[in-house]
């Protein structure tokens, strides 16, 4: 089975281990942009977590920290690009698929899954890629 990962998965599995395992098995590909949307993520924001007693805390990782992480997880997945050309392309179909704003980032997320052929696009925002995956699944890490 072939999987494609969306930021969020990879976010998904920076702090679990069972998601993260999940890259041991079956093959896995993503597209450049989620290292860039990960490293902004995860050095600016950072997420929402549960500190050890149980209040709100935000995860966040040091620019060293994130570049190491993604270093590990791109020896783990195969790199898939829309190049100029199919980029153009999937935005001269947007409109047609209801795409406009931000969502266009999932939607070249799904544009790119299909192109690798992915069986399942992983992400913690399945709702964002409602109708736009084509034959592939979207399922939560």
């Amino acid at each position: 089975m072939r999987v494609y990962w969306d930021t969020s998965a990879a976010i998904n599995a920076a702090v679990s281990t069972q998601v993260f395992h999940r890259l041991n098995s079956e093959e896995h590909c993503t597209r450049s942009h989620l290292f860039a949307e990960f490293f902004s993520t995860m050095t600016g924001r950072g997420i929402p977590v549960k500190d050890n007693n149980g209040n709100p805390a935000r995860l966040m990782l040091t620019p060293n920290d994130a570049a190491a992480w993604l270093r590990t997880f791109s020896s783990k997945v195969r790199v898939v690009e829309l190049d100029g050309t199919a980029t153009l392309a999937a935005l001269d179909n947007a409109g047609a698929n209801g795409i406009q704003g931000g969502r266009v980032y999932d939607y070249l997320h799904a544009v790119a899954a299909q192109q690798a052929g992915a069986d399942v696009l992983l992400t913690r925002n399945v709702g964002d890629f409602a109708g736009i995956t084509g034959n592939v699944r979207v399922e939560q890490p």
